[in-house]
């Protein structure tokens, strides 16, 4: 069969895509992978095909810097840019495609998969992407709230996506010949869910909708050698602990990493910075022998050679801390990286999340590393749980998902 693959947003939410496209390549399936288009040199070296279905997602955080992170923006973002973009360019790709999977920010798929009386399903990375009694909405940042008010937000989101996004997607609709919908949020979730998570990491709902499976997260092979500049760090003292923001930008991102890594020096910490999409380099910080800056280096491997971790909250990256047995410090920015961390503290993996804006003084950053590292129920928790995770192949699991939804 043909596979259509639709993430839209950061690495974090492509990634696992190809993972599933690489997957599905080996089982004999024809791939194309869709998305934003900075993603194309990456998935083609990989064997993947691929076609541009959206803008260059790191050089509109980068440009919108902060401001990425209100609700304000995302909105205006998604009404005035990507939606439009995804009705535009995803007809045409799923032309001939017997399958259509969606994941991220994704507000199209669905209808052209409708137009094109195809079988669509829906990938999700944390159970807060699925409405569900027991978690508010993802961009609330309380975690902890009571059954009954996390229903009335959950309507309450309802009414104001269709409110913000109904009209964008309406018009998308129009043009592909298909009626109005009524409810936004029943058109998007009323698919076929696949839950790419650890269940003992993320503790999926009892709620969630008829014939949603959990597969475990999808995983690119995440063994390789580390740079030799790198394995020289490791090797020539302590344990560091790990500092990286991912796929987030901040235009406060250098003066966080040298928070850091004067707490670090001051505690007698080494640190190792992980540059990710902040676009940080050793001339714009002062980096003391201790700390080392680093690019992309594969988390499986690197994990495990750490004393800590300190990030910002994306799933993949708090799946990988926690098969690694090491506590976790997460400094949520948006979205799901708040559920992330309520599960880290829930679990007593790590502090109490706090939000990366909060981040202020080296005093403050000083405390967070010498409670992370010096606590030793957040090691003792973390290497339990690490031994509990069901380690599921998820690339398997939802291979056999898609080929029982097109059959």
């Amino acid at each position: 069969m043909k596979v259509v693959l639709a993430p839209f947003g950061t690495r974090g939410d492509v990634q696992p895509m190809i993972a599933l496209g690489r997957g599905l390549q080996r089982r004999g399936h024809e791939v194309l992978l869709t998305g934003p288009e900075n993603f194309g040199p990456w998935a083609e070296a990989l064997g993947l095909p691929f076609a541009a279905a959206g803008p260059d997602i790191e050089r509109q955080l980068r440009s919108a810097g902060d401001a990425a992170g209100s609700f304000a923006y995302q909105v205006r973002y998604l009404i005035r840019e990507l939606v439009p973009r995804q009705f535009n360019m995803l007809p045409d790709l799923c032309e001939s495609a017997d399958l259509i999977v969606g994941a991220g920010i994704q507000f199209a798929a669905r209808s052209v998969a409708d137009r094109m009386d195809r079988p669509y399903a829906y990938v999700a990375y944390a159970p807060v992407a699925v409405p569900s009694a027991h978690h508010p909405p993802p961009f609330i940042r309380n975690q902890r709230l009571p059954h009954g008010m996390n229903r009335v937000l959950w309507r309450i989101f309802g009414v104001m996506a269709g409110g913000m996004l109904g009209n964008a997607v309406r018009r998308g609709r129009e043009r592909l010949g298909l009626p109005p919908i009524d409810d936004l949020m029943a058109h998007l979730s009323d698919v076929p869910l696949i839950l790419a998570v650890e269940p003992e990491l993320a503790d999926p709902p009892p709620d969630l909708p008829p014939g949603a499976r959990v597969t475990g997260p999808l995983l690119l092979p995440d063994d390789g050698p580390l740079d030799a500049e790198l394995m020289r760090f490791l090797e020539a003292g302590p344990a560091p602990v790990f500092l990286g923001f991912g796929s987030m930008v901040s235009d406060r991102a250098r003066e966080l990493v040298q928070l850091f890594a004067n707490a670090a020096e001051r505690l007698g910490y080494r640190l190792v910075v992980q540059a990710g999409w902040t676009g940080i380099s050793e001339a714009e910080i002062r980096l003391g022998q201790g700390c080392k800056l680093i690019g992309p280096a594969p988390h499986g491997v690197l994990f495990p050679r750490v004393r800590a971790a300190v990030h910002h909250g994306g799933a993949g990256t708090t799946t990988a801390v926690a098969r690694a047995g090491i506590p976790q410090q997460i400094l949520p920015h948006l979205l799901d990286q708040f559920y992330w961390a309520h599960r880290v503290r829930a679990l007593h993996l790590g502090p109490r999340a706090i939000p990366v804006h909060r981040v202020r003084r080296e005093r403050q950053v000083t405390r967070l590393l010498a409670d992370l590292v010096g606590t030793p129920s957040y090691m003792a928790h973390a290497r339990d749980l690490a031994a509990r995770l069901d380690r599921l192949d998820g690339v398997r699991e939802a291979i056999q998902v898609l080929e029982e939804l097109v059959a």
